[in-house]
């Protein structure tokens, strides 16, 4: 079991006895038929570096007849990939197929599991082919990913099978296409959307021969030759009517054209592009791609690094669509729609500079980034992950990360040691007061889990301040005798006019003496 942890693509072969199972094992490892097999193999371990998709693969040939059904079903929960294999000879391994193995794996898995399913018609020792025997069943269940009939007496498709195999794992169909529909699923086209807007370099809703030879140089590593751009949009145009417009690719092309790689059984092609940009097999970003580690000492903050400003930057001036160095409500929309949040929010919008019609400027953007990386760093990079930071970053060393975006200060101690600082964003305190209206009125009971002396009490707030509706219409009048209000006794102003009287009576009697 130690061998198969280390394993990245665990294949179980599931049948009848007689099928050939160990056969087809057998074969595949000496690279010849093998006439005296043994009952059963254990367990192979395969090297990454002698496979096709470059995988270390494990592979588990099972019988209920050998060993039981529990034990069966315990490695079925151990694979990532299940083979089928029947006899293309034998009408009962074939009716098994249906009757016994598929609905067995929905027990193990569930209804509705993705576990891929192949089914291996083996003893195919002839030309003819077979297949139209088990096309009800792949249409009726739509886990199997294909049907191979192979040999392993002739070594017809012994290697294929346990190819697909591991291709059915690493670059899974269901995920991607709906074969029901024929169509991409709606997880896929979202992501391919994300994809087509990050390369849209000039944002104007096409990709042109530039755009499309820098698409194919990040996910391929090559360029593309105009003989092979001119394939490709010939290819799009005869199947999408809307696909190519003034010679340059549109989404609804760029869509069709990975619906043509998947049908086409390309499905790889598709899976390198949206692992190029972060995704897995469930089709979401990765968690280290949206959250990759950083580490903040005591006493340190997060600020945006030279090249997040400049991507950020960059990504502005993309959308100011009219170069007005503000964002409209309709660019700013368009700037975020490869996030799961749509835009900013009103209150944001409120915290930050706008112009006169509520448009962020670019000084509000920054702002913006600014004060979320001071505070949320982790949003921070989930939303440079989706605005596409880190695709194209990678190295023969390390991959891209939105951790590049960010700059993590030295201590605030040296700063006061030094007495000066590098920081360009500070955390400032807003002073609050609560206050207490309408004092003159008999105070009545607080209907709220905290009193207003004990919420200043737990949060170190000066205790609430009392004015009665008078003290507040005299502060409305005679704002620049604020301070004189700053008091708790309720009872100052009548005091302090009782006051003035009295030396204004001493004052006439003085007088009038004189």
């Amino acid at each position: 079991m130690a061998e198969e942890v280390q394993a990245d693509v665990r294949i179980i072969l599931v049948g009848e006895k007689g099928v050939g199972k160990t056969s087809l094992v057998m074969s595949l490892l000496e690279d010849e038929w093998v006439e005296n097999v043994p009952p059963k193999l254990d367990r192979v371990l395969i090297p990454a570096d002698v496979t096709p998709e470059n995988v270390t693969t494990s592979i588990v040939d099972c019988s209920i007849g050998n060993e039981g059904e529990e034990y069966v079903v315990a490695e079925l929960k151990q694979a990532n990939v299940v083979c089928v294999v029947y006899a293309v000879s034998d009408e009962n391994t074939i009716n098994q197929v249906s009757e016994k193995w598929l609905p067995l794996l929905r027990d193990v898995y569930g209804p509705e599991h993705e576990i891929p399913v192949i089914l291996v018609g083996n003893k195919s020792d002839g030309p003819a082919n077979h297949t139209d025997k088990v096309l009800p069943i792949m249409e009726r269940w739509a886990e199997v990913e294909t049907c191979v009939e192979c040999s392993a007496k002739t070594m017809k498709n012994v290697s294929e099978i346990f190819f697909y195999a591991q291709k059915a794992v690493v670059h899974p169909t269901r995920p991607l296409y709906d074969a029901e529909e024929k169509r991409l699923t709606d997880k896929t086209r979202k992501a391919l959307i994300r994809v087509f807007k990050i390369c849209d370099r000039d944002n104007d809703g096409y990709l042109n021969d530039a755009e499309l030879n820098e698409f194919q140089k990040l996910c391929f590593g090559i360029p593309l030759t105009s003989a092979a751009i001119e394939d490709v949009k010939r290819a799009v145009a005869d199947g999408c009517s809307d696909g190519i417009v003034e010679g340059a690719l549109s989404l609804p092309g760029f869509l069709y054209l990975n619906l043509l790689f998947i049908e086409r059984g390309r499905h790889e092609t598709t899976w390198t592009v949206l692992r190029k940009f972060g995704y897995e097999s469930n089709l979401k970003l990765g968690e280290d791609y949206l959250y990759p580690r950083i580490q903040v000492p005591v006493g340190c903050s997060t600020e945006l690094s030279p090249e997040g400003i400049q991507f950020l930057s960059a990504l502005f001036e993309k959308h100011d669509e009219d170069k007005d160095q503000c964002l409209s409500p309709c660019e700013l929309a368009n700037l975020f729609s490869v996030c799961p949040t749509a835009s900013l929010s009103r209150e944001i919008l409120s915290a930050v500079e706008t112009n006169s019609r509520g448009w962020i400027t670019y000084a509000g953007y920054m702002a913006y980034w600014n004060m979320t990386t001071l505070i949320n760093v982790s949003q921070t990079m989930e939303q440079l992950a989706y605005l596409g930071f880190a695709v194209g970053r990678s190295t023969q060393s390390r991959a891209g990360s939105t951790a590049d975006a960010i700059k993590i200060t030295r201590e605030r101690k040296i700063d006061l040691t030094e007495r000066g600082t590098a920081r360009r964003v500070f955390h400032t305190r807003t002073p609050c007061v609560i206050v207490a209206t309408k004092v003159e009125r008999e105070e009545v009971e607080q209907r709220w889990e905290v009193s207003p002396e004990e919420f200043c009490r737990q949060f170190e707030l000066p205790r609430p301040i009392k004015f009665t509706s008078s003290q507040l219409a005299t502060m409305a009048v005679y704002p620049h005798l604020r301070r004189v209000y700053y008091l708790h006794d309720s009872n100052i102003l009548q005091k302090i006019t009782f006051g003035a009287a009295l030396a204004a009576l001493a004052g006439f009697l003085v007088f009038k003496n004189l």
